[in-house]
């Protein structure tokens, strides 16, 4: 879903700084960082950018840096903490938004919440206690369906004195999947309905048809017809001169074009979409292999409850396989498109003009991540 981009500034992020050599050199630190973590987000490393924006908080803790933790936490595709890190904002008692930015922060924890991955659990017998990836969530049964991140998990129920059973599973961003544990029975399978109550699948045996030979034509031999010839009349072409073009003068006191900004732009298209392309398409390589594992496990399996799991897992990586393998020829194709626009305000770039080139300053402002296609997002700019 397409939308507009909100941006959200943070101006000076520290209004006075103290006359002391230590917190002077603290602030300094922590710009630092700041900016450090503003570049590696602008070149897409997540995953740097988080640490060098946790770093400038852990030296000078000013509640606005949490904005862009929280969107390096979305880029990372970890909505869990991106959520959990715009509510440490909207609740910082220090922080007062304007009605414009607190809307731009309930959309994107909107879109944060859609990316997770909800789990309907019902748990046998009720009072045993609920582990998510070996945290406590509560005690059997749940008032709500469990929501977390997408990726593997591990989901487990256990009971005092009648033992434990848990359940490992891969969730999808933004799918639903109802998980049963079953403590006196020790197994755990996908779905309310027990395996051994699904209706096995019939199977159907074709008809078997009678064939009636068919006896073979009788071949006819055609009668090739008379072929009339026909006489082309020659033409004799007429010469005719051609009109003399007087070239205008050329102007030697032009200077050239030179290259810009539409030339950065497009080369820096080029790269981004090149790189994800390639990305994606090795992405798509590595799930379709775990997807060949996958049906190696499901047609060795003889557990029914089994089978369904892996059946149904296999779909959402072939699902996943098509999608990233559309994405890798999308972003392929703007990476060429994006290629000859660069050739071509090079070429240009170094045609002759009469005005001179001017040039502007730009705003530098950090982007907001938008997934899959795009989506809401914030972004954050400034210095310490």
């Amino acid at each position: 879903m397409k939308t507009s981009r909100t941006l959200l500034s943070a101006g000076t992020l520290l209004a006075a700084l103290s006359a002391t050599p230590m917190l002077h050199a603290q602030t300094n630190e922590a710009r630092t960082a700041f900016l450090q973590g503003v570049q590696q987000y602008g070149q897409q490393h997540f995953a740097e950018a988080l640490e060098s924006f946790r770093n400038a908080y852990r030296i000078r803790p000013h509640p606005s840096v949490l904005v862009n933790i929280a969107n390096c936490y979305m880029g990372l595709n970890r909505p869990q903490e991106a959520i959990t890190t715009f509510e440490r904002f909207l609740n910082d008692p220090t922080v007062t938004p304007t009605a414009q930015q607190r809307a731009a922060i309930e959309a994107a924890l909107t879109e944060a919440r859609s990316h997770l991955a909800t789990i309907n659990l019902q748990v046998l017998p009720a009072g045993a206690d609920v582990y998510l990836d070996g945290d406590l969530v509560g005690t059997a049964p749940l008032r709500r369906p469990l929501q977390t991140g997408p990726g593997p998990h591990v989901i487990e129920a256990r009971m005092s004195g009648s033992g434990s059973v848990q359940h490992q599973a891969r969730l999808e961003g933004g799918g639903t999947v109802t998980v049963t544990l079953d403590i006196p029975h020790n197994r755990a399978y996908v779905g309310s309905v027990p395996p051994e109550q699904n209706p096995p699948t019939p199977v159907v045996t074709p008809p078997v048809v009678a064939v009636t030979p068919v006896r073979p034509a009788v071949a006819v031999t055609p009668v090739r017809p008379a072929v009339t010839p026909v006489v082309t009349p020659v033409v004799t072409p007429i010469a005719v001169r051609p009109p003399v073009v007087v070239p205008p003068p050329i102007d030697t006191a032009t200077t050239r074009r030179g290259v810009g900004p539409v030339f950065w732009t497009a080369l820096t298209t080029t790269l981004v979409t090149s790189g994800l392309a390639i990305g994606f398409h090795i992405y798509a390589n590595n799930l379709e292999s775990d997807y060949n594992r996958i049906v190696v496990v499901f047609r060795a399996e003889t557990d029914p409850s089994r089978r369904q799991y892996y059946q149904a897992l296999g779909l959402s990586y072939a699902d996943a396989v098509d999608q990233n393998r559309l994405i890798s020829y999308i972003t392929g194709g703007v990476a060429i498109a994006a290629t000859l626009a660069t050739v071509g305000a090079a070429v240009v770039g170094f045609m002759p003009r009469t005005t001179p080139r001017t040039t502007t300053g730009q705003l530098q402002l950090l982007p907001s991540f938008a997934s899959t296609g795009g989506g809401n997002g914030l972004a954050l700019a400034g210095s310490f």
